[in-house]
């Protein structure tokens, strides 16, 4: 059943006439009546009779009214949906993230999109320790720690760069290695040291370096989260390893930066996995080439 059969009919029955829906829906009047023959055919028996200058419905026709009616409304539905999305007034962006990007990375991005599309329905899931432990296909995009693994994507996802950013010492006020004017790795191994849970980026990114150095340190306390590595530091307990970033947004923390090793310190990526062009809603792909766009 092809659908403009029905509504080039239920505008005739409507308008009252041929030539009348001709003029409404901008088509002649061999057009109108070719497809009212189609539908008659399909039928198998005739849907109006013509009266003078106009047509009167038969049984069968005014049968099919309600019908005809019910899928305009539909096809109006659809048509506003698509505009809708279209003009991005509305759609979902699903977001699944590291807790450190989800609490200092993403949010100044996810602030100045919704504000240019206030009508997107953001959903992040932030503090993602272990991968395994979320379903893939319920999130669009993903945002991950510089030696994350993330397993089950599907094959249409890749995963590129993302940001840059610098993994600095952090250690609490009065510590004697501030003494140093350079700290050097092997400093540290008398220390106790702050290690974040064992999936998290940043702390495998520490561990390689201790490795390279063919050094071992104490694993003397683990906790999960940035947060949680600034208050323990903060609090005396030992040193800790954290992004530059996070670092700029906690000036409440009682710690004091160093580069290790200095001066050239620990660059660290964020990668993001995304879906391939082909398979990207509109509304995903906007979000990603604002995010490639996007000044501060």
């Amino acid at each position: 059943m092809d659908t403009d059969l029905l509504l080039t009919f239920l505008t005739v029955a409507e308008e009252g006439g041929i030539s009348a829906a001709g003029r409404v829906l901008y088509r002649s009047q061999p057009a109108i009546t070719e497809r009212l023959q189609k539908l008659t055919k399909l039928v198998g028996e005739p849907l109006y009779v013509h009266t003078g200058r106009g047509i009167h419905l038969t049984p069968a026709g005014e049968a099919l009214l309600p019908a005809a009616r019910r899928l305009r409304n539909v096809v109006k539905e659809i048509h506003g949906t698509i505009i809708r999305r279209q003009q991005l007034q509305e759609g979902i962006l699903r977001i699944a993230a590291t807790n450190t990007i989800a609490s200092y990375f993403l949010p100044q991005y996810l602030v100045a999109f919704r504000g240019r599309y206030p009508d997107v329905d953001i959903h992040l899931r932030g503090g993602v320790i272990n991968w395994s432990d979320i379903s893939i296909p319920d999130w669009d995009l993903f945002f991950l720690e510089g030696g994350f693994d993330l397993d089950g994507l599907p094959p249409y996802y890749s995963v590129s760069p993302w940001l840059q950013d610098e993994i600095v010492a952090i250690l609490p006020i009065g510590h004697p290695l501030l003494a140093k004017e350079k700290i050097e790795w092997e400093h540290l191994l008398q220390y106790p040291i702050i290690w974040r849970e064992r999936t998290s980026g940043i702390r495998r990114t520490i561990e390689q370096e201790f490795k390279k150095q063919q050094l071992t340190p104490r694993q003397s306390i683990e906790v999960t989260g940035v947060e949680a590595v600034g208050a323990a530091v903060d609090a005396g307990l030992g040193i800790g390893f954290v992004t530059a970033a996070a670092l700029e947004y906690r000036k409440d923390w009682r710690v004091v930066a160093r580069r290790i090793p200095y001066p050239q310190g620990i660059r660290w990526t964020l990668y993001t996995a995304t879906p391939q062009p082909i398979y990207q809603s509109r509304t995903i792909h906007s979000f990603l080439d604002f995010l490639h766009n996007y000044k501060k």
